[in-house]
């Protein structure tokens, strides 16, 4: 007698792209770590099944920061500096 088939849920890495099957439907927010390349992600969507980096967040912030620092570098650029040469 055949076993009846049971649909696995596949979602893939964003790093790595390894295919990673769920034995079960995971919840939204759930952390895991990609067997292929030991990547912390999180469940981001159940449909489609769809994986993030699980510090994403931190990644974002340091984005803004970056951001800001270029921002200010910019406008130190703009002021003009007069310096005393000295012979």
């Amino acid at each position: 007698m055949a076993l009846p088939d049971k649909k696995m849920l596949v979602a893939e890495c964003p790093e790595c792209e390894t295919k990673i099957r769920f034995p079960q439907a995971p919840q939204m927010g759930e952390t895991l770590t990609c067997h292929e390349c030991g990547e912390a992600l999180q469940v981001v969507s159940l449909s489609p099944l769809e994986l993030d980096w699980a510090n994403d967040d931190d990644y974002e912030e340091w984005e803004e920061d970056e951001e800001w620092e270029e921002k200010e570098w910019e406008d130190d650029e703009d002021d003009e500096f007069e310096y005393d040469e000295e012979d």
